[in-house]
């Protein structure tokens, strides 16, 4: 039984740890973003379904790569938390895609304050991290469009779509410059590893 959780530990290390997995969150975010831009006619509806998709992809993508951190630390805890309250509030919002703007406004917001300092105690607490400076970038742009929805809830369908779609290609672009970084970093040290195993 140990074995088998030493192997499945194992292989969610690789997996978190791998550039492609996150170029794979990247281009889901970009993708969640261009639908919100091309389809805010039915913007109320698009935001909770879009960003419903990505919370699930993203709660899947923080919870494999809370396996990838050092050590077994309040990070990883903390990391997976994150990960099951994101699954569980983008089902809510893919089963209740008709919300009020008010509520969905909140929920966004709250949930981009909460992500976003995650993200940066990630990146201030992991300094080996290749990709821990576009970390640092992607916590502090989720903490202000946190904060700027939560101060001014009232703001409009179409106001909240763009925004959501910003912050949305934003990141995602962010992860994919991240990725291939990562993608650099890890070819430098197999360059150097390779001899050894010559």
């Amino acid at each position: 039984m140990s074995e088998r959780q030493d192997s499945l530990t194992t292989m969610l290390q690789r997996i978190g740890g791998a550039w492609g997995w996150v170029l794979a969150f990247g281009l889901v975010g970009i993708a969640a973003g261009t639908c919100m831009l091309f389809f805010t006619g039915q913007a109320l509806y698009v935001i909770a379904i879009a960003f419903g998709v990505w919370l699930v992809c993203s709660g899947v993508f923080r919870f494999v790569s809370a396996f990838s951190f050092p050590g077994d630390g309040w990070l990883r805890a903390l990391t997976a938390m994150m990960a099951a309250l994101s699954i569980a509030l983008g089902v809510y919002l893919l089963a209740h895609p008709v919300l009020s703007i008010l509520v969905l406004a909140i929920t966004v917001g709250f949930f981009w304050l909460f992500s976003g300092t995650l993200e940066l105690m990630l990146g201030i607490e992991l300094r080996g991290m290749p990709h821990r400076g576009w970390t640092i970038a992607g916590g502090l742009l989720g903490i202000a469009a946190g904060i700027s929805i939560i101060v001014y809830p009232g703001i409009s369908t179409l106001a909240l779509a763009l925004l959501l779609a910003f912050w949305l290609l934003t990141y995602g672009f962010t992860l994919v410059f991240a990725a291939f970084q990562l993608r650099g970093t890890t070819e430098k040290v197999r360059a150097v590893l390779a001899p050894r195993h010559g």
